[in-house]
Parts: structure tokens; C-alpha cells; sequence
């Protein structure tokens, strides 16, 4: 195999591009570029693992990224000229921006040379390898002044620094395969997938999801607010033309598929959620009946009558819990006593989720599932507003609905 310095004076190098697909669209919007080399008498390729190791010292990884992304812009050229909409995801390392590098303007008179618009330019940056965040800002900056998009890369790997996010402000952020592999399947990785979303729809940033392997994990996603996708799953890195495949009839079956399920997961949420209703205002009623001394007692027999019951316990209309919290002590985390703890008489939830809305004046709130404090347990909560004819007073019952039947995308 040749040596670093041979591959780069020599421009043993060859890019794949692999698509980022938009299921919205249906349509191939961007390409990443993946570097690789080739040794020139066997004509194998070089992984990029073992490419870029060779690179130790910081004037070759210099020399080697720039070279890399010569090749990278001179082969999207002639995509461009084919779909002038075509997106360029190009990695920059990171830790080559220093004072040193500042200002050379290489990728603005790459792009410029290879007759690249800078807004067809998307640059890939992994923060968290840059050592001089000065330099890394002022070269965003230039950057973006001039048209360039700014992803931040591998977000939610272990490396990567969340206070960059309002630093460099990016235009894309790419959730790393570690966050998307069997999204939907765990429940606290889609909490945190849905955290990102929420977050780049408010600060006005595309969400994209790279490492796609599976049509669950993209209709997970999808179903999430995620609508723009890089895995094997689409299509695998490949040369020049072979990296926009004809994915069409993939897409398609995708969008139906997704169409299909969410309509039934719809209807089904419908029903079990009017059951949960009806089966919430049957114990108002009952309530509303019972004397204050026989509370307790009722709320027992609730939690022995209803399977899907976990948790019950009653507020005053400021918020504060009149009942002990009565649960099903089958469903209690038996572990993580210090986290999980049902609530006693006289705590305070003025400010939960099931208690502003209806403080707000609605008369029955539902929230979506969240862990509960209660019992550790994936759940959702239902607050009713019900009259107690005994002590006169209107009265809130909250009933914490198990969920852990679900899993991550079953909502």
C-alpha cells in the first residue's frame, strides 16, 4: 500500500457520495461525500479508517483533507450539471482550523474553480475535534457570509459538545447512528431524538438522520419530525452516478407503508384513549358520591378494578394532593426508591403538566407518555375536574395510565 504522501501528491483517491434522502419529498436532495484511497497496482481501496490513521502529523491531515476535498467538489461538478438542486455534504476536519489555516480561503476557491454555488455547499463539521474554538467561529462566520450551509455532525455521539449548538448556530444538525440505531425500540432515545427536533424547529435548523439501517427506525423517525435520512437502508456509498439510484419505488412503498401504520395507530390510539376516558369519568362519578373519609378506600378499588391503572390521587383546584397517592404496588419500581416515590397528601402540583391545563380551565387534560415519578414506569397521566358533593368543593383526579406495553414508536 502506497504511503500518505505518495496518496496525496499522486491523488490516489477516489469519492463515494452516498444520498440523504427526503421522504417528504421523495426525492434524493443531497450527497455526502466519503473519501477513500486506492492503491494503484493492486487497485484495491484504501478504507478510510486506514487512510486517514496514516495522516498523524497535522501538515499531512491538512494536506490529505484538502485533498480529499478536491476530489470531493471536482466529482459532484459534474453531478451538479445534472440537477442543479443537488446538495454537497463536505467534511471539514476540524482540526485543521487554526490560526494557521485561518483566512486561506481553499474550500471558497475549490468550490469557486469547480463551478460549485456555495449555497449547493453544505460543510460538515465535528466540533468537538477542533482545538481552537476562535478560530473554528471566525471560520464559520466566513463561511456562512458567503452562502455555505453548516452542519454540526455526529450530534449525539459521546464526543459532542451541546453548548457548540448556539455557538455556531448550524443549518443542519446529524443525529449520530448511535441515537437512531433501534430508535424505535427504546423509548429514551426518541425522547432525546424528539428533544433535537424540537429544538432545531425552533431555532430554524433541518434535522438529519444518518446510519439509517431499518424501515422502522425511518418511519420512527418520520412519525417524529424527522424527514430528511442517510443510511444503508436507502443506499450504500458509491461513485459518481451510481450514488443516486433509482430509489423511487423504495420511497414510495416507504411513504405508503408509513401512511398505512400511522392511520391505524391513529384509529387505535382513538379507541384505547376513549376507553380511558370513559373509564376516568366512571370513577369521577363515583367519586362525586363518596364520602371524604371513603376515598382512600374507592381509589383502592379503582386500582384492583382497572388492569391499566398504576397510580390514582386527588388534587384541590390550587393543585395541592388531598389523597394519598394509592397504587398498584405490583407495578413499583423496586429499585431507584430514591428517584421513584408516589407522591403523599400535601404535596404540591401546581406547576405538572396534568394541572396547568386545567387551572387554565379546561376539565379534562391527557399528557403525552412520560416516565413517572410515581411508580418509574412509562405512563400517561389523565386529570379530570369532578364536583364532591360532600364537602362541596370541585375536586381533580389524576389517574397514571401504564403505557409500558408500547413500544417506542407504538403511539
Amino acid at each position: 500500500m502506497p504511503d500518505i504522501l505518495e496518496i496525496i501528491e499522486n491523488r490516489f483517491l477516489v469519492t463515494h457520495f452516498q444520498p440523504q434522502v427526503s421522504l417528504k419529498r421523495k426525492a434524493v436532495v443531497g450527497l455526502e461525500a466519503l473519501s477513500r484511497g486506492f492503491d494503484p497496482q493492486s487497485g484495491d481501496i484504501i478504507p478510510p479508517t486506514l487512510l486517514f490513521e496514516q495522516a498523524r502529523d497535522r501538515a499531512s491531515r491538512l494536506a490529505l483533507d484538502r485533498a480529499c476535498r478536491t476530489s470531493a467538489a471536482e466529482s459532484f461538478a459534474a453531478l451538479l450539471r445534472r440537477d442543479k438542486g443537488l446538495m454537497l455534504s463536505m467534511n471539514i476536519d476540524a482540526s485543521c482550523i487554526n490560526e494557521e489555516t485561518r483566512g486561506s480561503c481553499h474550500l471558497l476557491n475549490l468550490v469557486t474553480r469547480c463551478g460549485i454555488s456555495p449555497g449547493n455547499v453544505i460543510i460538515e463539521i465535528i466540533e468537538s475535534r477542533c482545538e481552537d474554538i476562535d478560530a473554528l467561529m471566525a471560520f464559520v462566520r466566513f463561511y456562512r457570509e458567503r452562502g455555505f450551509l453548516i452542519a454540526l455532525d455526529d450530534v449525539g455521539a459521546g464526543f459532542s459538545n451541546l453548548d457548540r449548538i448556539p455557538l455556531l448556530k448550524p443549518d443542519v444538525i446529524k443525529l449520530d447512528r448511535t441515537l437512531v440505531s433501534a430508535v424505535d425500540q427504546q423509548f429514551h432515545k426518541l425522547e432525546v431524538v424528539r428533544s433535537f427536533v424540537q429544538m432545531s424547529n425552533r431555532l430554524g435548523c433541518l434535522v438529519l438522520a444518518e446510519g439509517v439501517e431499518t424501515a422502522e427506525e425511518a418511519m420512527c423517525l418520520l412519525s417524529n419530525g424527522v424527514d430528511v435520512f442517510q443510511g444503508f437502508y436507502f443506499a450504500r456509498p458509491a461513485p459518481g452516478l451510481d450514488a443516486v439510484p433509482g430509489m423511487a419505488s423504495k420511497v414510495d412503498a416507504l411513504a405508503e407503508r408509513h401512511r398505512e401504520k400511522r392511520t391505524q395507530q391513529i384509529a387505535d390510539a382513538k379507541r384505547l384513549y376513549s376507553s380511558y376516558d370513559l373509564t376516568v369519568l366512571t370513577m369521577c362519578q363515583s367519586l362525586a358520591e363518596t364520602p371524604a373519609k371513603g376515598m382512600a378506600s374507592a381509589l383502592s378499588g379503582f386500582v384492583e378494578t382497572y388492569d391499566t391503572v398504576e397510580c390514582l390521587y386527588v388534587l384541590d383546584m390550587r393543585g395541592n394532593q388531598i389523597s394519598d397517592t394509592v397504587c398498584d404496588q405490583g407495578r413499583l419500581k423496586t429499585c431507584k426508591r430514591f428517584l421513584y416515590e408516589p407522591a403523599m397528601a400535601g404535596a404540591d402540583h401546581s406547576l405538572k403538566e396534568y394541572f396547568l391545563p386545567i387551572q387554565a380551565g379546561l376539565e379534562k387534560f391527557t399528557t403525552r407518555p412520560y416516565i413517572s415519578l410515581a411508580s418509574g414506569n412509562l405512563c400517561i397521566t389523565i386529570s379530570h375536574v369532578f364536583y364532591h358533593k360532600s364537602s362541596g368543593r370541585h375536586r381533580i383526579l389524576c389517574v397514571d395510565m401504564s403505557r409500558e406495553e408500547e413500544s417506542a414508536c407504538g403511539r
